[in-house]
């Protein structure tokens, strides 16, 4: 028997069992540091209850469920990535909302920069981070947490690794 199906079910069954809870309580009270209970959620939570089932299983049907995490794991960073341009909205899909909205009359150059003053494209972002506790304003001057260092390195690591410039789209 293939256990390949299986494994994809059981990883997608607790990606979406997380998404679920996850929409629930966010549409109930958004929670400080939104990006640490993502984790949490997503990956802290389910890592324990696939090590309970490895741990209980201690046959062949053990390595499935590491498999299962694993996908389960790939669906649930994609998520995580995604999450904050599409919470704090994105300018690009902004722009086609804005075209969109705009019928075949279309929208200038002007009409789409004014779509973005700097407290729009910035105010959200800077509150974010904040509130995540990457950064912090201190004696008039932004500075990184330990945790955003953790993520800039990560970040910086992954570009090199794909020989992109670092700083750019």
């Amino acid at each position: 028997m293939n256990p390949f199906p299986s494994i994809l079910i059981r990883g997608t069954i607790t990606f979406l069992a997380a998404l679920i809870v996850h929409i629930v309580f966010w549409r109930a009270k958004r929670p400080p540091r939104e990006m640490a209970w993502l984790v949490f959620l997503f990956l802290a939570l389910p890592l324990a209850l696939y090590s309970f089932l490895f741990l209980v299983c201690r046959d062949a049907a053990a390595t499935s469920w590491v498999l299962a995490f694993i996908w389960h794991t790939a669906l649930s960073a994609a998520y995580i990535m995604t999450y904050p341009p599409i919470q704090a909205g994105c300018p690009s899909l902004k722009i086609v909302l804005a075209v969109n909205r705009a019928g075949r009359k279309g929208l200038s150059l002007e009409e789409i920069t004014d779509l973005f003053s700097e407290e729009a494209m910035f105010g959200d972002r800077f509150n974010d981070l904040i509130e995540d506790g990457l950064i912090s304003w201190k004696y008039d001057t932004w500075g990184i947490s330990g945790t955003g260092q953790l993520i800039a390195r990560f970040f910086i690591f992954y570009r090199k690794l794909l020989k992109l410039p670092l700083g750019e789209g």
